[in-house]
């Protein structure tokens, strides 16, 4: 009786190894997937012409007076800048997010083209704390 009690406990231990290890694998991939790196404008303007073809993803403050919006075509062109004060003109084909404005905190997603300038695939835009903070005294009452 002790043997078929050891066989089960092996199977039992090999079925929540594997267990355990297909919960890792998934975690792993999960953070993989979101833990994708934010460049600065002066990063993507220093990196070589080939790294700046893969998918990127560039965070910056929308300079003020850039933005140029063809409603017709849902396209938007606009500069965005960090810290060193470089600027890089984005070109977006799509909705325009409602908070996007200058001086607004942006990420944007794609590439670098032949001509310097940033192709978006995704435009996302950062709320102002004013209005997490609006929010957050909300669902506190």
């Amino acid at each position: 009786m002790s043997k078929s009690m050891n066989k089960a406990q092996k199977k039992f231990f090999v079925g929540a190894s594997l267990l355990v290890l297909a919960i890792g694998l998934l975690i792993y991939s999960g953070v993989k997937a979101s833990g994708t790196y934010y460049y600065t404008v002066s990063e993507v303007l220093s990196m070589s012409p080939g790294a700046k073809k893969a998918g990127l993803r560039l965070e910056g403050k929308v300079v003020p007076g850039s933005i140029k919006k063809d409603t017709e075509n849902l396209k938007l062109d606009f500069a965005i800048t960090d810290d060193s004060q470089k600027s890089m003109v984005v070109l977006w084909k799509g909705v325009t997010p409602d908070m996007f404005q200058d001086n607004i905190d942006v990420v944007v997603e794609g590439s670098v083209d032949q001509d310097g300038r940033f192709v978006a695939s995704k435009l996302l835009t950062s709320c102002p704390s004013k209005y997490e903070a609006a929010k957050e005294a909300k669902e506190s009452i």
